[in-house]
């Protein structure tokens, strides 16, 4: 379905909710993007709480590497299933 079609149910999903994802803005950019083509649309931040794990990984683990990837090394997450880059496999991952 197109944005406009699905926007009301997204609002309602998001709305007092806590949005996770790694590197956040990128994420965030595209949906307000979108909110931002609906008459009064809400930017994200007015919906939800915006947590990115890359800004954290970054605080913790200054000048190393901290993609996805790096972090599952480090920390001991088996990602060996992970062959294409996909929303879902990064969301358990995380």
């Amino acid at each position: 379905p197109r944005f406009a079609g699905i926007a009301d149910e997204l609002i309602e999903f998001l709305r007092g909710a806590e949005l996770i994802a790694h590197n956040a803005a990128f994420d965030v950019g595209f949906l307000n993007a979108e909110l931002a083509r609906l008459p009064n649309g809400p930017s994200v931040r007015d919906l939800a709480i915006v947590t990115d794990t890359l800004a954290m990984a970054r605080e913790r683990y200054p000048g190393q590497r901290n993609s996805l990837d790096a972090l599952c090394k480090r920390l001991g997450v088996d990602n060996g299933h992970r062959n294409l880059h996909g929303a879902l496999l990064d969301a358990e991952l995380l």
